[in-house]
């Protein structure tokens, strides 16, 4: 038995029709069921919180209560924050020193670097110190700047409040960051007063450039003391060596015998080089001579003084007497070494003349370790405090955490 679906005109319907039909049957009963789906959980949830009366209590403490107070306080009663910006950076000027000592450049290299980054933190930790508040203070009226009657209570800071207390709001006013990069310092300085705000960073860029500077001249003043001090002991050193050769000079006389010695061997060397002339004449000579001509005579006397002279210098350098032969090579050893330390200390001392000259135009000349980037200039508008973006955060989590503890009371009551 075939059931055959018609269509309400009355003509049977194709095996496509067919197969529409009841697609759209499906899916209409698929919507009917989610529909009621749907609306069981609204009811259920209603249902829920009907019987949980502390849900509203909730919804009050924990998402509009700190969500009214935070915008009525931020909206209403916070004062506005007036922020100054500037950049600045702490690098040491090249001169024309700095320039010729070309092939020191990568030995000083790290360590310019190592002076950049130290002058850097020094400068930041001087900012937040208690000397730049008091230094501050003596030039205008801090404390009054930020503790006048027109800011808020929880944004303004006590008159009378002790040095210590003060510090901890100044580091909430006044903060500083490094660009671990390029060794950049941005100081932000937030006041009620654009004005005051302006004036106040001014302030502190001037006396950081001051202390920066204090503490290059003084460093370098250092360097021209220690220089030459170490300049007058090498010198002293130097003087010291000189004037213990002369004494041995004097008492030894080992530069007499020195020179007399090589002037003896230039001697013999003169002389063995004319008796081997005079040898090879006599030899030629006696091809054609008889032994007992006179030419050839002569030949022989002159090579017998020859030798005789070359004889006697040698025993006159080599004396056979043997204490004196002892007392002159100790003579020559003790020379020896003190010609030694004289050439140490002369090296030393150029170097050590180098130096200080080099210290000398440095401490003289005017270096500036102190570069403004960006100079600080009068805000125009308040940017803080950040209304807006506080009280969505306080909101978002409030409802948050509303959120999760309706999900705990119904898991804890279901």
């Amino acid at each position: 038995m075939s059931t055959e679906i018609s269509s309400p005109s009355g003509a049977q319907l194709t095996t496509a029709d067919r197969s529409t039909a009841v697609a759209e049957s499906l899916k209409r009963f698929a919507r009917i069921a989610r529909q009621s789906d749907h609306k069981k959980g609204i009811r259920a949830y209603q249902t829920h919180v009907r019987r949980d009366p502390w849900i509203p209590v909730l919804f009050l403490l924990i998402f509009a209560l700190p969500t009214l107070i935070t915008a009525g306080y931020f909206y209403l009663i916070a004062s506005d924050r007036f922020v100054t910006e500037a950049r600045f950076a702490i690098r040491p000027a090249l001169g024309n020193v700095d320039k010729v000592q070309s092939e020191e450049t990568g030995n000083n290299s790290s360590l310019s670097k190592q002076m950049i980054a130290q002058d850097t933190l020094i400068t930041t930790s001087y900012i937040a110190s208690r000397q730049m508040i008091e230094t501050i203070e003596r030039q205008m009226p801090l404390r009054d700047m930020f503790s006048r009657d027109s800011i808020d209570i929880f944004s303004r800071t006590g008159r009378d409040e002790p040095i210590e207390l003060f510090m901890r709001y100044w580091h909430k006013r006044v903060t500083t960051t490094v660009d671990s990069n390029g060794g950049i310092v941005l100081l932000k300085v937030s006041a009620f007063d654009p004005q005051e705000s302006y004036n106040l960073a001014r302030a502190i860029l001037t006396e950081s450039e001051r202390m920066v500077n204090e503490l290059s001249l003084k460093a370098r003043n250092a360097a021209l003391s220690e220089s030459t001090d170490e300049l007058k002991n090498a010198e002293q050193r130097l003087l010291s060596t000189q004037r213990a050769m002369r004494d041995l000079r004097n008492r030894a006389g080992v530069l007499d015998a020195q020179s007399a010695n090589k002037n003896n061997l230039t001697v013999i060397a003169e002389l063995r080089k004319k008796r081997i002339d005079l040898s090879v004449q006599l030899n030629q000579s006696l091809r054609d001579l008889a032994p007992e001509r006179r030419q050839i005579q002569d030949l022989k006397a002159q090579i017998q003084d020859l030798d005789d002279n070359i004889e006697k210098i040698e025993r006159q350098m080599t004396s056979t007497d043997p204490e004196q032969r002892r007392l002159l090579s100790e003579a020559m050893t003790e020379f020896e070494a003190l010609e030694a330390q004289r050439k140490n200390a002369l090296l030393y001392y150029n170097k050590v003349l180098a130096a200080s000259e080099q210290a000398r135009i440095v401490a003289n000349r005017q270096i500036e370790f102190f570069t403004p980037v960006v100079e600080p200039v009068v805000p125009v508008s308040a940017i803080e405090p950040r209304r807006h973006l506080i009280t969505s955060i306080v909101a978002l989590v409030a409802m948050a955490v509303f959120g999760l503890s309706v999900l705990i009371r119904k898991y804890l009551y279901s």
